[in-house]
């Protein structure tokens, strides 16, 4: 009789080949059963461009999207606190956690479509704005995050920007200085936002007694 042949190591390469394979038919049944963010009812579009798109996503608790697909790079600046459970191509992504007020959370999706279902678990309602990058020349990385904590009383700073902007209000009064002779432009509620185009410079300070935070995004 012939010496005894051991299969240990083929078995493990069928075995990893079969898991890689549920994972990529599990990821494209998720894709096929996703909807186009246009057409997902808890995104709300309220600019498009040809640089970016910027979407207001609100989700009440116990609230959950559809599967949609993102596939832009995209930055989400969390506004409204709640407790998200996150699917990524029909698995879950991560436990359920908190999302603290200003946060900006990045993902690059360019070349990659990717479907998402979030669903928010806790007692608050979520709501972020989701600003994706649609330019046809695009840098990298794809965003410049900027923080902007204001103190109330400071004088007016200059900001200058390469690429078209979003500033996003955190807390606060803001007031950004006229741009080409128009009068300046104030907002108060958290949630309001201002879109600056490419090469446009700009002032803002804090207006009023307390300090103001805003998130500003700009798309490279």
């Amino acid at each position: 009789m012939g010496t005894p042949v051991k299969f240990g190591g083929m078995y493990r390469l069928i075995l990893i080949s079969l898991l890689i394979a549920s994972s990529s038919a599990a990821s494209l049944v998720a894709q096929s059963a996703a909807v186009s963010i246009t057409d997902e009812p808890h995104h709300k579009r309220l600019l498009y461009t040809n640089d970016l798109r910027l979407w207001d996503v609100t989700l009440r608790p116990g609230e959950s999207t559809q599967p949609f697909v993102h596939e832009y790079d995209v930055a989400s600046v969390v506004i409204g606190d709640g407790t998200l459970a996150l699917e990524r191509n029909g698995e879950a992504a991560a436990p359920p956690s908190p999302n603290a007020r200003g946060s900006v959370v990045i993902a690059e999706h360019t070349g990659r479509r990717t479907t998402y279902r979030i669903e928010n678990k806790g007692t608050t309602d979520y709501r972020a704005f989701e600003i994706e990058n649609v330019h046809e020349q695009k840098q990298s990385p794809p965003f410049v995050v900027s923080d902007l904590m204001l103190k109330a009383g400071a004088p007016e700073s200059m900001h200058q920007h390469m690429g078209a902007t979003i500033i996003v209000l955190i807390s606060g009064t803001l007031q950004q200085g006229g741009i080409g002779g128009e009068e300046p432009v104030r907002i108060s509620q958290p949630g309001q936002w201002l879109a600056l185009p490419r090469f446009q410079g700009h002032t803002v300070m804090a207006v009023g007694a307390t300090d103001a935070r805003a998130i500003e995004i700009e798309v490279r």
